[in-house]
């Protein structure tokens, strides 16, 4: 039996202070007593390209096409909250990429248009650049709702993208571990 990995292309983010305010919005969230699976700190990241669950052979492919993307190093800001699909029936909580976004969608096409002799997976959408910070399992309640309204241009912070990676994604009862298979600089 073939081997398959879950792996996707990603920028993660790093910046510490980003994370702490990041993470003061998940926990305000989580007082409200919202119904959610909130992301952990450490996987924080804006997804390129999702693969899905790829065999070994077509990852090392993945790998090598990879390393042909040419991209330079810039800075991303991420500022307000957000609601896939929408605020009224929200599955998902995210923040947006208000400075960078161009170029973050530039890389984003770049990473698919190398991959796309590849048999994978469609991507399920176009690239609108997002960090997921919640998945929510039932409505927002008032107060939660007041947070996000409140928080719809509150900067979270800046940091520079220096390199993006493949990560393989291995799903466990207590949720998602995230690990980086593979390294891509910018340059």
């Amino acid at each position: 039996m073939t081997e398959l990995i879950r792996s996707f292309i990603a920028v993660k983010i790093e910046a510490p202070e980003t994370l702490a305010r990041i993470s003061i919005l998940q926990q305000d969230l989580q007082k409200t007593g919202l119904h959610a699976k909130f992301v952990e700190t450490e996987n924080f990241h804006l997804t390129l390209r999702f693969l899905g669950e790829i065999p070994l052979t077509t990852l090392e492919t993945v790998k090598n096409k990879l390393s042909e993307v040419k991209f330079h190093p810039f800075r991303i800001s991420l500022k307000g909250v957000g609601a896939f699909p929408s605020i009224s029936r929200p599955r998902v909580l995210w923040i947006g990429v208000e400075e960078g976004a161009e170029d973050l969608v530039s890389l984003a096409n770049q990473v698919r248009g190398k991959l796309a002799s590849i048999k994978l997976p469609e991507p399920d959408e176009d690239f609108h650049p997002h960090l997921t910070i919640a998945r929510l399992k039932g409505p927002l309640n008032a107060e939660a709702r007041k947070i996000i309204d409140s928080s719809k241009d509150l900067l979270f912070g800046a940091q520079e993208i220096k390199y993006f990676a493949l990560y393989q994604s291995i799903l466990t009862p207590r949720g998602p571990i995230y690990k980086e298979l593979m390294r891509y600089e910018l340059s």
